[in-house]
């Protein structure tokens, strides 16, 4: 009898009977440019970072939402032994082609990549710039980030041009389904 309380109780606690709601609104961007005037190894990432928020009563629902407020972020990946560095001049946000917000820096911003206590799986998180209230989702809603930057061993200032558009995914399904995907 305890067996079959004990593995029915184990059955509901793996498969879960609730469910999984997951909410999306992000902005997706992609660098413009043509094969040759791609970034070499390592190479610096700019998106648009979320803000991620979660419900959960265990075994009957479990909710997550990524959205504002946003943050422009810079990253790279890297191996762990390369020591490298970037100069962050500038960077702006323009949305439908109306700037949003941005930032030039009197001293470039010394974005460095040297030493494994900056990040986590050879991913750096090197800076983030918060936009607050002064950007909100829209749906199918263009989005231009520019960046002006330096590399270590390349010198001379290099802009990169980043475009993407708001996306939105919603969906809701048993916690028994979002357990076995995950």
């Amino acid at each position: 009898m305890k067996t079959n309380i004990l593995l029915l109780l184990a059955t509901f606690f793996l498969t879960g009977c609730g469910t999984f709601y997951h909410h999306q609104q992000t902005f997706y961007v992609k660098e413009v440019g043509s094969a040759d005037t791609q970034q070499p190894e390592p190479s610096l990432n700019v998106g648009v970072a979320l803000t991620t928020t979660s419900k959960h009563i265990p075994f009957f629902y479990y909710s997550r939402k990524w959205g504002g407020p946003y943050s422009i972020q810079f990253s790279s990946n890297s191996r762990p032994d390369v020591c490298t560095y970037f100069l962050l001049h500038s960077f702006y946000l323009k949305s439908d082609k109306t700037l949003v917000s941005g930032k030039r820096f009197r001293e470039p911003l010394k974005l460095d990549l040297c030493g494994t206590e900056l990040g986590y799986q050879n991913g750096y998180k090197l800076y983030r710039f918060p936009l607050g209230e002064s950007f909100k989702f829209d749906k199918d809603k263009q989005i231009e980030i520019e960046v002006e930057f330096e590399r270590a061993d390349d010198p001379g200032v290099k802009t990169v041009l980043l475009r993407g558009k708001g996306e939105e995914e919603k969906s809701k399904t048993w916690l028994f389904n979002a357990y076995m995907s995950v």
